[in-house]
């Protein structure tokens, strides 16, 4: 997570919103020394991030159950997530680890 006074954006682009009744997070494109990044906010909870398209590649390329274990390291059962990634075939995609 980087901190606004830290990030090098030199220009802004307009938010776009995706919510439901569990959370919401907003997105726009942004533009750095570096080149154009995507940054996502997660106001409620003071998360953001900047990412750039290779990093985006990476995410685009993750089967759902990746994400289905990062929500389960998030929520705190790490123990299940061990029990799950060896039941989960490696399709090629992602580092084949959690």
């Amino acid at each position: 997570m980087t901190r606004p006074e830290d990030d090098g954006i030199v220009r802004r682009g307009d938010w776009i919103g995706i919510g439901n009744e569990f959370s919401g997070v907003r997105l726009r494109k942004v533009w750095t020394p570096q080149g154009e990044r995507l940054e996502i906010e997660v106001p409620k909870r003071g998360y953001r991030i900047l990412l750039d398209a290779m990093q985006l590649e990476i995410v685009a390329a993750q089967r759902p159950e990746k994400f289905s274990q990062l929500f389960a390291v998030q929520l705190g059962s790490e123990d299940d997530v061990e029990r799950d990634n060896d039941n989960v075939p490696d399709d090629g995609h992602g580092d084949g680890d959690r």
